[in-house]
């Protein structure tokens, strides 16, 4: 085919101009350039611009592309990784997760034993979607390098917080062995059976664990604190006048409440009552604390806030028409759960921010995550709630039978019926292979 005369004059030019010097070429570029229109203009930047750009990736070095790419956020590092297999490489790296997984609090999912334990367990499938997890096979890419470990994590802590939203969780194997119901429950991650304690008196009511030693509390009216290493009775407490109905504890200071209508700060390891607190008319069912503040609630239908300091009552919550049975805070806001069936959400001056009727019978259990709260109650429907705007996120309706009691982190729901023998259910929400 013979060539066009466009084609034919293109030839001459590019041969005329290829045998110019250097210089030359350069004066016939500039004076092309000025005859050339806007449309044209714009052609030549088009056809410039991939011929001048430069991958700094390549040309940097490591530590200098690591800086860059630190004031990146996790969404834009996910974007940037996409656009070519070195940038991809050069994002994969723990010195750029692990900050990431810091500012969101997701360094203690940094266990063998907590990102990979699910796959030992056989499984009952939900009625929803199961919170399965995978990532591109790279036998389909060999070149690619396995996602570092802290990226991995960021991406299963993403996957949890969508079960949570979602409602997606595993049932794991009932926990058998109790020959009563459970009346109290603790955990730090393990489901087997590791020592018996014994030396009540009568039947315990309330524990807290903290995974070296146990507190508890008895129908005695004694708390008892256990060293888990060898299962002995460390100290005994005495000092409430009726029965023990509640106990928290942070570090080494135990907080009970009572039917004699006070709570009592407690020294475990001097093993001495360090504060009583008094302002409830009934008993007092629930309570916690930090540096900052104690607050109860009580069969007064009242939660009230106490210095921790001081022990002075600083404020009173009021709204409530039943007792309040259950109560959870953090630095921003304070939830109670009521026989109303109610959950109020307070703030520390005493205004309820909201009212979250979706319950029927009492609201037991609380469990507070940054804006994530889990409410149980009489029924078998655990509710998952956004306390930022009091709204429910979903309804759990997987529990055996009546709850009793749950607890509850930041990957499972583990709750106790109040039937005999006891069971335990574990609901994860964390992402299986």
């Amino acid at each position: 085919m013979e060539p066009s005369p466009l084609e034919e004059k293109m030839d001459l030019i590019c041969s005329a101009f290829a045998s110019l010097d250097v210089k030359e070429q350069d004066q016939v570029l500039s004076r092309l350039l000025r005859v050339c229109q806007l449309p044209q203009l714009k052609v030549i930047y088009t056809e410039l611009c991939p011929l001048l750009s430069i991958d700094f990736v390549l040309i940097l070095p490591q530590e200098l592309v690591e800086r860059i790419f630190s004031f990146v956020s996790a969404e834009d590092l996910f974007k940037i990784a996409c656009c070519s297999r070195s940038w991809r490489e050069f994002t994969n790296t723990d010195v750029l997760w692990h900050p990431l997984c810091a500012a969101q609090n997701w360094l203690n999912f940094d266990t063998d034993q907590q990102l990979f334990s699910m796959n030992q367990y056989s499984y009952s499938p939900t009625g929803l979607t199961s919170p399965r997890y995978s990532t591109t096979t790279l036998s389909d890419f060999p070149s690619l390098s396995p996602t570092c470990r802290w990226k991995e994590i960021y991406i299963r802590a993403c996957h949890l917080n969508q079960n949570w939203s979602l409602g997606r969780y595993t049932v794991l194997p009932l926990l058998r062995g109790h020959q009563e119901r459970v009346d109290c429950l603790d955990c730090d991650e393990t489901g087997i059976c590791l020592r018996a304690l014994m030396g009540h008196n009568s039947g315990i009511d309330h524990l807290c664990f903290d995974g070296t030693q146990v507190v508890s509390a008895s129908s005695d009216r004694t708390i008892r604190v256990w060293s888990i290493q060898d299962g002995r009775c460390k100290k005994i407490l005495r000092g409430h006048e009726d029965e023990i109905q509640y106990l928290a504890m942070k570090e080494q200071i135990v907080a009970s409440t009572s039917w004699d209508h006070t709570i009592r700060m407690w020294n475990i390891q001097r093993g001495e009552c360090t504060a009583v607190l008094k302002g409830h008319t009934e008993v007092v069912n629930c309570c916690q604390f930090d540096c900052q503040y104690v607050v109860s609630g009580g069969g007064d239908c009242l939660v009230l806030i106490w210095s921790t300091d001081s022990g002075k009552l600083l404020c009173t919550c009021q709204g409530h028409t039943g007792d309040v049975y259950c109560l959870m805070f953090n630095e921003k806001t304070i939830c109670s759960g009521s026989s109303d069936s109610t959950i109020r959400v307070w703030d520390f001056t005493g205004n309820c921010l909201f009212t979250m009727a979706e319950h029927i019978g009492v609201v037991r259990c609380l469990h507070l995550y940054g804006n994530r709260l889990v409410s149980g109650g009489d029924r078998k429907k655990i509710l998952v709630w956004d306390v930022a705007n009091g709204k429910l996120v979903n309804a759990v309706h997987r529990n055996p039978s009546l709850l009793h009691k749950i607890w509850v982190n930041e990957t499972k729901v583990i709750t106790a019926s109040p039937e005999s023998p006891g069971i335990l259910t574990i609901l994860s929400y964390w992402c299986i292979n």
